[in-house]
């Protein structure tokens, strides 16, 4: 047999269809999370139904909605996604990502077209743009990143996982400012722009997924060259979801989830009544500014979340993943305490954004990371997604905590404050996590676990902290 093929299962593969394989496969995830990211436009959407008035009376277009309950299509379409994520995962696991991932994509691009169907009633499009769309949103975001990862060497976990989270961050990209030129510049209605953008994201997403593919069953990848001495990652060994969700790690993971990324997803779904509120708005003193600023406020955050998805797999990589997350929790913190005290102008407000999408992206990156080391690829779909719930918490707390303090107190000051302890207790967890250990028994592919035996197994794992 050619030295440089891999056999599997009796069909060789020699290491230049792999490798380009491999390409296919990461590009391809990154792409399929680019097509659904319209959850992050939300502000944009939510802006639409509370702002949009009627030519002729001068009243809301969709009076039928209460202010109050702006958050909750948002809201409903996280936590569906996280819950669902775990279903989605353990579905891909037994017969792969193609089909789960095309399932997710109607889905979503489905969703999003009956969702402008029924903008009128709060009711009908909690189902539509929450329940659909969130289902479809766990279906399509549970793939890419087991699939690419089986096909790339484990000390490239960080860079890969990064990469694929960046699609969905990416996402609002194209998504925030097609909304903005539909609604603002050719004065297109919301329901005209949901039917456009749904088709376009069936159109983009679904190509996408087709290209989307497990290796065969088998593979291992190359070793990458290392220098003497480097000490190389091994692949982690594999546990079921009931062993993992007997762990204290896996629980703390989730909790992590849920009160780091509060403070993000706060900023995120308010991004552009933050502004408004922090500065003055479009009446105040930085009248000219804000309004520039606010056309290009769901891009800015995009940008943000997905260059910290890339740069926090990139960086755990080199400094270990509680290194990356202690630092990264740091710059949150500050981020909370510096929105209270000091950013009250356009500048310092756009900083602020940045740095809180920006961690908030890097913990998404950092955690399935983890995730991976603690827990091993062959179940990951299904271990992740319970981690993950802790993801869906965040989309509950952080704009519920920003909702109730505005409406009590007009501005969000006493959120951040919140935000900031949420963060500090976060970190506190990321000290004490610790990597598990497990009984041979417990390990459902024995072959990825070096060392072990029945006093348990430990891998060490070079980019840990």
């Amino acid at each position: 047999m050619n030295p440089k093929s891999h056999e599997v299962n009796d069909v060789p593969i020699d290491a230049s269809t792999a490798k380009r394989t491999a390409i296919r496969v990461l590009i391809a995830g990154l792409l399929s999370n680019f097509s659904v990211g319209i959850l992050y436009t939300w502000s944009n959407l939510k802006d639409a139904i509370e702002y949009s008035l009627d030519p002729v009376t001068g009243e809301r277009v969709y009076s039928a909605w209460d202010i109050t309950q702006l958050n909750v299509p948002y809201s409903i379409g996280g936590m569906v996604f996280a819950i669902i994520l775990m279903f989605a995962g353990a579905l891909q696991d037994k017969i792969g990502p193609r089909k789960v991932m095309l399932a997710g994509i109607v889905m979503v691009g489905g969703g999003t077209i009956l969702s402008g169907v029924v903008v009128h009633s709060p009711s009908l499009f909690n189902i539509t743009f929450g329940v659909i769309l969130g289902v479809g949103l766990g279906f399509v975001y549970a793939c890419p990143r087991p699939a690419a990862m089986k096909w790339f060497h484990p000390s490239k976990k960080g860079m890969v996982n990064g990469l694929v989270v960046t699609g969905f961050g990416l996402g609002a990209m194209w998504l925030g400012p097609l909304e903005v030129l539909l609604l603002k510049n050719l004065g297109f209605s919301l329901e005209q722009t949901l039917w456009i953008l749904g088709t376009m994201i069936l159109m983009i997403g679904i190509p996408c997924a087709l290209n989307v593919i497990d290796p065969p069953q088998g593979y291992k990848p190359p070793a990458p060259a290392v220098k003497e001495g480097q000490v190389v990652e091994e692949q982690s060994p594999s546990v079921s979801l009931a062993t993992t969700a007997k762990t204290p790690q896996a629980w703390m993971l989730l909790t992590i989830y849920a009160f780091m990324c509060s403070a993000g997803a706060m900023v995120i779904s308010n991004a552009t009544d933050i502004m408004r509120i922090q500065t003055g708005g479009e009446n105040g003193v930085y009248a000219t500014a804000v309004a520039a600023i606010l056309a290009f406020m769901v891009p800015l955050t995009s940008l943000s979340n997905a260059s910290g998805r890339t740069a926090g797999g990139l960086v755990s990589d080199k400094i270990g993943r509680k290194g990356a997350y202690l630092f990264a929790h740091a710059i949150a913190g500050l981020n909370m305490l510096c929105f209270y005290f000091f950013f009250n102008s356009p500048s310092l407000v756009v900083v602020g954004i940045i740095l809180a999408c920006f961690t908030y992206g890097s913990t998404l990156s950092i955690t399935p990371t983890i995730t991976a080391d603690y827990f091993g690829l062959k179940n990951y779909g299904a271990n992740y997604g319970l981690i993950y719930y802790g993801w869906g918490f965040s989309l509950i707390i952080g704009p519920t905590i920003s909702q109730v303090v505005k409406s009590k107190t007009g501005n969000y000051d006493y959120a951040y404050l919140i935000a900031f302890g949420l963060i500090v207790s976060s970190a506190v967890l990321v000290y004490f996590l610790k990597q598990p250990k497990f009984a041979s028994e417990q390990i459902v592919d024995l072959e990825h676990a070096p060392n072990s035996g029945p006093s348990g197994v430990g891998v060490p794992v070079a980019s840990q902290a």
